[in-house]
């Protein structure tokens, strides 16, 4: 009986000290396995598409949690549905024979720019929109097929606008329990708030129960066991691929070619920390600036919103952003 006893001490001593493992790097501050452990689902959102250091972190949290410890990694992403299952299953579509075929590496394709400016897509659409086409969701995608016996990726959008209680719907069917779950999308879809007016206008189904962004499924079904961390920043550079004009985004224009401009979010200079590059706050009083993949033209600065939440559990702070990082040229 002792045997057993020490046996078994032994067993959950191994298992606190990796749990006591930190994530994040030297430079910014950390979550402890032990406190992902606490929940079913952590969403780790982005206040702007365009921006390299979101994708850095969540690259960062994910070797970690493969290299520290033994547990398998499901990532649900904001992303085409179809483009992971190519992503996972080594497969392309083939436009010719209009249908998924087998390929090992990852396929260049001819950007696709819809006659209509409706739609631009690069030549990695195979894997992931024009929007994160960048060399750093390349690394991530390169790791997680390495890695395909313990990581799991799941797009999660349908590809239209009445899309996030069908995102919901989708964590909740493949969500394991024995799993450390990320939900990666945007700060929106993390959120547990009401959809933007904007969103809400483009919405195909009205439907008065639906007019919610993700996250606020995810917190009725999963309470506290579903963490929320959001991001901003004080101020950066952010690449976009498209304008939008007009109220709610009236009139969007995709481009294929990419630009930059710089914002500065005045409001957030008090936590401004020259020591790190970023922070895991819980105390933060104040507004979130947001941006979409496209620049509002008529807002100030090109922001999508301007909004205050208080759902969230922690608040990932940058003191400087910089731009998604382009593959390719256009």
């Amino acid at each position: 009986m002792d045997e057993l006893y020490f046996s078994k001490y032994l067993k959950y001593k191994r298992k606190y000290l990796l749990l006591r493992n930190q994530l994040g790097s030297d430079k910014g501050d950390n979550i402890s396995l032990l406190n992902l452990n606490r929940y079913k689902l952590i969403g780790i959102g982005e206040f702007a598409h365009g921006i390299e250091d979101s994708w850095k972190y969540r690259f960062d949290v994910l070797k970690q949690c493969i290299e520290k410890t033994n547990q398998n990694v499901t990532i649900f992403n904001e992303m085409s549905i179809w483009q992971a299952q190519n992503i996972m299953n080594n497969t392309i579509w083939d436009r010719q024979y209009e249908k998924f075929v087998p390929y090992d590496g990852i396929k260049i394709e001819k950007p696709v720019h819809n006659s209509k400016n409706e739609s631009a897509w690069g030549k990695l659409w195979q894997y992931v929109s024009h929007t994160s086409e960048s060399q750093i969701v390349l690394e991530i995608i390169k790791y997680i097929r390495k890695y395909k016996d313990r990581i799991t990726l799941i797009g999660v959008d349908n590809d239209t606008l009445s899309r996030d209680y069908d995102m919901f719907k989708i964590i909740k069917k493949n969500l394991n329990k024995d799993n450390i779950n990320f939900f990666w999308a945007h700060n929106a879809h993390v959120d547990d708030r009401e959809l933007s007016w904007d969103n809400y206008k483009w919405t195909k189904d009205k439907y008065p129960n639906l007019k919610w962004y993700c996250g606020h499924y995810l917190k009725k079904e999963y309470d506290n066991k579903y963490c929320i961390i959001l991001s901003t920043a004080y101020k950066g550079n952010i690449r976009f691929n498209g304008y939008c004009q007009g109220d709610g985004c009236e009139k969007r224009t995709w481009l294929l070619k990419y630009f930059t401009k710089e914002f500065l979010f005045k409001k957030n200079k008090k936590y401004v920390d020259q020591n790190k590059n970023y922070q895991l706050l819980q105390k933060y009083h104040g507004d979130f600036i947001e941006f979409s993949n496209s620049y509002y033209k008529d807002n100030l600065q090109g922001y999508q919103s301007i909004i205050n939440s208080k759902t969230w559990d922690y608040i990932l702070f940058w003191n400087d952003v910089t731009k998604l990082e382009s593959y390719f040229d256009y």
